[in-house]
């Protein structure tokens, strides 16, 4: 294992001496602890004082620090002893029981994985079984069943979380490389309260070999397990991203040892939710104040509902989404948080106890049937965000642009105009009626939605040419199909610009279409990719000849973008011969550079592809996540590598299928099966005949993915 260079990698053993720079040492006098300033007293024998110390606390843990690979299993013969052999790479693990308990990660032993190999510090090897997962910290436990007569397993001593403290000495030991000696590394303790209050840091080389290994504190006291938790706040989803960069992460033994009777039980420890969405994704600044609650949801059955300003977690005060967060993700499914919210303009007070669960079913997203008009960043994502711009923005209230044909709200009397001012669910059973909810933004009106149930009957107040109005409308789930009749704008097209989006990090600019916009009538945005640039069929086409070919296609959508009001990138592949993960940077690159030229409404994003686009542009916005509201796939089918999550608020999307005439449709039907299993609403366009480019089509369905 390999280091910085100013990290070191020391072997501890019986017969082998420790080889250890001094330079590092003493730059680490400098913070470590009081015992390590203690024995460095000795001016003539600093370097030698401070070997000692992390030698003798190397050797006090290095017992417990085992090897562990997958295992493949082989039974010697009917009733003979099991023959254990490595089927993967090696990892380390960390006992934690006497009787042969020991903890290992998820990254050694994968969830399909029922047994291990764990070689002991001697050198023999033992089939151990998975008994138990941590899921919310990549943690598995591990039972070997020891032989008569073996002698119980060293354990070792934990560190109280309350004695850590930042700056002071670490080391972290592995066992991969050798059976027979620990990997040892040096570093400090950078952070006591990271992964979202689940794992300390240590700025010492962290690597998958000594993942499942211990981070030891100078005394030879366990801080915690070395994991590969993942960085969210710097975009870092898996956690083997930080490999040796100096920031590594430790789940705490003394938090590992609190569940380890649950463990052993044979419990999987699943990451506990409460079935909320915030009114800002910025979770460093923005209040934790609630878009979104779920009906079916601990929250929504605890009695939370859009507009609560969460204030107090866990009996103590939050201001930010971060600090409610760091109170939440510790637990586990079937821990229970106290809350307390704040509710409406007098901020009347209401204390909850909501009980965490592992899932919630599919999300199917309920609508009124009707299409607010457009509106500018914030609106769609910020219920304090700018108000839909319709020519008098002084007027309270969501104006209806249109209705969904036959949908509830148009078969209620709701009519393009109507300005809605607010909603509140009717009750059942003779229940008390709730306070009605003050809607001033789209995300207000979409937040209360989103948090009901197909059925339920909402009653929406609205002004109609000043006269105050109340009708009750009971939701649907949202359409699947295209609607026959959007409304288009009578601009003309020769208003329409077709042009480059280009920057000097882009070496194949997408060709646009960029209807007029301004800041009170933005564009809707959709992103169409097809062929790679090196032509169909994989055939080489000259670049100037593809770059013509781009803006002849880019034409054809002049007329559709004008009627609509829909912006159309159409993104050209960097490598001619296929579309890339490093493409996905590019488009997204392309639209920063869309926003500077034109406004943009972020409820009316969607991406379409056809063949090989197709199936990069699934991947694109699942990359791009929740801005993206819909995906067509025209002549395409998911891409096998497609992860399909269940839907919630806030990350849900219109999926649409086309296919060519008498093209076989099995993948298809199997990919509509999978998505609307897990709540997405898939809908089907007509056969694409011709050259298979339904430009009016796609454009007026970038229209309607506003629908509430």
């Amino acid at each position: 294992m390999m280091g910085r260079p100013t990290r070191h990698l020391l072997s501890v053993g019986r017969d082998r001496g420790v080889v250890w720079l001094i330079a590092l040492l003493a730059s680490l006098a400098l913070v470590a602890s009081a015992r390590w300033h203690a024995v460095a007293d000795d001016t003539d024998g600093v370097g030698l004082a401070e070997e000692e110390v992390f030698r003798a606390a190397a050797a006090a843990v290095a017992p417990a620090v085992v090897r562990v690979e997958v295992a493949g299993v082989s039974e010697a013969g009917l009733g003979g002893p099991a023959e254990a052999s490595p089927a993967s790479g090696p990892s380390s693990g960390l006992v934690v029981g006497a009787e042969g308990w020991v903890v290992a990660t998820s990254f050694a032993v994968p969830k399909d994985a029922t047994q291990a190999v764990v070689t002991l510090p001697g050198g023999t090897r033992h089939v151990a079984r998975v008994t138990g997962r941590d899921l919310a910290r990549g943690l598995v436990l591990l039972k070997i069943d020891l032989p008569a007569g073996m002698p119980p397993l060293p354990v070792t001593e934990a560190v109280p979380r309350e004695a850590l403290s930042v700056g002071q000495g670490t080391l972290v030991l592995g066992r991969a490389w050798s059976a027979s000696e620990p990997s040892v590394g040096v570093g400090i303790l950078s952070a006591t309260n990271r992964a979202w209050g689940r794992a300390v840091q240590t700025d010492a080389s962290v690597s998958p070999a000594n993942y499942g290994g211990p981070l030891v504190d100078l005394e030879g006291r366990v801080i915690g397990v070395l994991a590969p938790l993942p960085a969210e706040t710097a975009g870092m989803m898996v956690g083997t991203e930080l490999y040796d960069s100096g920031i590594g992460f430790a789940v705490p033994l003394e938090d590992i040892l609190r569940v380890l009777p649950r463990l052993q039980a044979g419990e999987t420890l699943s990451p506990g939710i409460i079935g909320i969405g915030y009114t800002s994704r910025d979770p460093f600044t923005a209040p934790p104040i609630v878009a979104t609650c779920r009906a079916d949801s601990p929250a929504g059955r605890a009695g939370l509902r859009a507009g609560d300003r969460i204030v107090e977690a866990g009996g103590h005060a939050v201001s930010r989404v971060a600090e409610l967060r760091h109170a939440i993700a510790p637990l586990y499914a079937g821990d229970a948080i106290d809350l307390v919210v704040e509710r409406g303009e007098a901020r009347e007070r209401i204390a909850v106890r909501v009980e965490l669960v592992a899932t919630l079913p599919p999300w199917r997203r309920p609508v009124l049937g009707l299409v607010p008009r457009r509106a500018g960043p914030g609106a769609a994502g910020d219920p304090g965000g700018a108000k839909p711009a319709d020519g008098d923005a002084a007027k309270p209230g969501v104006s209806v642009a249109w209705t969904w044909p036959d949908g509830p709200a148009a078969r209620a009397g709701i009519e393009p105009g109507d300005r809605i001012t607010s909603v509140r669910q009717q009750a059942d059973g003779g229940a008390a009626e709730p306070a009605p909810l003050e809607v001033t933004t789209p995300a207000i009106l979409g937040g209360f939605l989103a948090g009901l149930d197909a059925g339920a009957v909402v009653d929406v107040a609205f002004d109609r040419g000043g006269e105050a109005k109340s009708i009750g409308v009971p939701l649907v789930t949202q359409p699947t199909a295209v609607p026959i009749g959007v409304p288009t704008t009578e601009a003309d097209p020769a208003t329409t610009a077709v042009e480059r989006l280009g920057a000097a990090e882009i070496v194949r600019p997408a060709w646009a279409v960029l209807p007029a916009a301004t800041a009170q009538a933005p564009l809707g945005v959709l992103v169409y990719c097809g062929q790679p640039a090196g032509g169909a069929g994989g055939k080489p086409t000259r670049a100037a000849e593809f770059d013509e070919a781009s803006k002849r296609e880019a034409e054809r959508w002049r007329g559709a973008a004008t009627r609509y009001g829909v912006a159309v990138v159409l993104p050209q592949s960097s490598d001619p011969q296929r579309w890339g993960r490093e493409d996905i940077a590019t488009l997204a690159r392309t639209l920063d550079g869309l926003r500077l030229r034109r406004a943009i409404d972020p409820s009316r994003i969607a991406f379409a592809g056809s063949g090989a686009g197709g199936a990069f542009v699934w991947l694109a916005a699942d990359a791009l996540g929740p801005a993206v509201r819909g995906v067509a796939l025209l002549d395409a089918t998911l891409p096998r590598q497609a992860t399909i999550s269940p839907t919630e608020p806030g990350r849900s999307r219109s999926v649409l299928f086309g296919s060519l005439p008498g093209a076989a449709v099995n993948r298809i039907d199997d990919d509509r099966r999978r998505l609307e299993a897990a709540g997405y609403p898939v809908g089907l366009l007509p056969d694409l005949a011709g050259d298979g480019l339904p430009t009016e089509t796609l454009c007026s369905w970038v229209e309607s993915l506003g629908v509430l």
